[in-house]
């Protein structure tokens, strides 16, 4: 069947599952990783540099190598691509790529002369600890290289997306992944002491930027790789003006992440256990965020304006119908998925407690990350990025005063998840009413139908995971054999899994909205 004859809705469910898959493939390595630097560095000084230096290249990562430069710029390309042919978009490709790699290479510089300000720009708690904070330096200086290489990478993979070319794009990120937890099973075979260990696995991480970079020049061959130049064209000044908001708004759940690492940082372990549960978190997030994002902006950059009214309500009922289960297993589950993936080594029961407790907080804010997700990409496709940047600056300032008004000794992490939540929240409620002010969304009774139908499926699920869980107490408890644990989880998620969507289907969770008005042109 050729793209023409494919529907728009199962083009978008199709195309979702395509990049939900490659992204939660990357997740699960990069859970491995986890899983393994827990076991390897535990929770202490050494893992809390480690991971505080890792911040930077999962920020840079997760915003440019999962999506996040396809706001910038693929409706550009797409535009210049209708006007002027697929030559002069090439060309396009090639002047912004050239002129990303000038300015990366400026910045990937001061980082490596500034790296403990930077460190300190990532977890400010360092400040009352100069060992851990050198230590963090050092981590950070080796991994800055990702940087330059992962980011031109992002930008080819915003041209594979323009041209709908989704699974080696989103492919690419696993990468990183998979070559770290290749280095940590030897390094645990050989019983490292954290502190060397480390260093080898920070200056690892700039070698994966070179894998990520090279996997994606190989994807473009068959359309043509964008030949290099310094030429100033009218669309670089377009992307200029816009890129930077754009980017900006892309990135607001990473910058709201990037203040709860802070909050965090005010008591030692706290970074550890905070990066461990949102590595979990970012499982759903990654599987329903980034794939709805990903595909609902090229989908929408090309529709007309009735399709682009279809993909967004399609884009919302589907995205609630994945987040809102996931959310509450992850409440419902926290200590048991900690337990049994992190407790090994030198990762013991307090850490696992706290994680636990900031793992519970992450999932509040799950269905409300995924809504900004999906509302953000109306603004983008119009190329009007003001209301969702406004929405992402809501979101950093609830996340940083309600993070620092409640952090406390002991649950600096839980704490610091919650803050996160609540931002999600302010930023969801923020696109929500600008999109219904604009006319670009009208929710109505049917509309709310089939998530008030997630919503008692959800619950329902909820009340047998919680008996579940009960009866399962005995195998899943630590001490227990591994594989025990292992399944013993595996058959919670997948028993919670079969409820819901049996639930779901009797309740007719899954069945289509109807479509929203017709959408008007926002204010830029």
């Amino acid at each position: 069947m050729n793209e023409i004859s494919v529907p728009p809705s199962s083009r978008l469910a199709r195309d979702s599952a395509i990049v939900g898959a490659a992204t939660i493939l990357s997740r699960l390595l990069g859970f491995a990783r986890d899983v393994l630097i827990a076991r390897l560095l535990g929770a202490g000084p050494v893992a809390d540099a480690f991971l505080a230096a890792l911040r930077l290249p999962n920020l840079v990562r997760r915003v440019l190598g999962e999506g996040g430069l396809n706001a910038p710029f693929v409706p550009l390309y797409l535009d210049v691509k209708a006007q002027r042919g697929n030559e002069a978009a090439r060309g396009f490709a090639g002047e912004a790529a050239s002129y990303l790699a000038l300015l990366l290479l400026a910045l990937v510089g001061l980082g490596e002369m500034f790296a403990p300000w930077v460190v300190l720009g990532l977890a400010g708690g360092f400040a009352g600890e100069p060992d851990t904070l050198a230590l963090a330096a050092t981590y950070t200086r080796l991994m800055l290289p990702f940087l330059l290489l992962t980011t031109l990478a992002a930008m080819l993979a915003a041209l594979l997306n323009a041209e709908r070319r989704f699974a080696l794009a989103a492919l690419a990120p696993a990468l990183m992944n998979a070559i770290l937890v290749g280095t940590l099973i030897v390094l645990i075979a050989r019983a490292s002491e954290p502190a060397p260990a480390a260093r080898w696995l920070a200056s690892l991480v700039s070698l994966t930027g070179l894998a990520h970079l090279g996997l994606v020049l190989f994807g473009l061959r068959r359309i043509g790789w964008p030949k290099p130049s310094l030429r100033w064209s009218p669309e670089m000044t377009r992307l200029v003006r816009t890129g930077g908001a754009t980017l900006l708004a892309a990135s607001s759940a990473q910058l709201v992440l990037l203040v709860a690492t802070q909050i965090a940082s005010i008591e030692p372990g706290s970074v550890a256990a905070l990066y461990y549960a949102d590595r979990v978190f970012q499982l759903p997030l990654g599987f329903v965020g980034v794939a709805m994002g990903t595909v609902m902006l090229s989908e929408m950059a090309a529709q007309s304006i009735q399709e682009r009214d279809a993909a967004l309500g399609q884009a919302l009922t589907l995205g609630l119908a994945l987040a809102l289960p996931a959310a509450t297993a992850l409440a419902a589950l926290a200590e048991p998925i900690v337990s049994v993936l992190f407790e090994h080594g030198l990762f013991g029961a307090q850490d696992r407690l706290r994680t636990a407790a900031a793992l519970a907080a992450f999932a509040l804010g799950l269905p409300f990350a995924v809504i900004s997700k999906v509302f953000g990409q109306v603004y983008f496709a119009r190329q009007a990025p003001r209301l969702p940047v406004l929405a992402g600056l809501l979101a950093v300032i609830v996340a940083a005063v309600t993070g620092y008004a409640t952090a406390k000794e002991g649950r600096a992490a839980e704490m610091a998840a919650l803050a996160a939540s609540l931002a999600f929240a302010a930023q969801a409620a923020l696109l929500a009413v600008a999109l219904a002010r604009d006319g670009l969304w009208r929710p109505g009774l049917a509309n709310l139908r089939p998530i008030i139908a997630v919503l008692v499926a959800s619950a329902v699920m909820l009340f047998v995971l919680v008996a579940a869980q009960t009866a399962l107490a005995d195998p899943l408890a630590p001490g227990r054999p591994t594989l025990w644990r292992v399944a013993a989880l595996a058959g919670l998620c997948g028993g919670g899994l079969l409820v819901y969507g049996a639930a779901g289907w009797v309740l007719g969770a899954f069945g289509s909205a109807d479509r929203p008005g017709p959408l008007r042109k926002p204010r830029a």
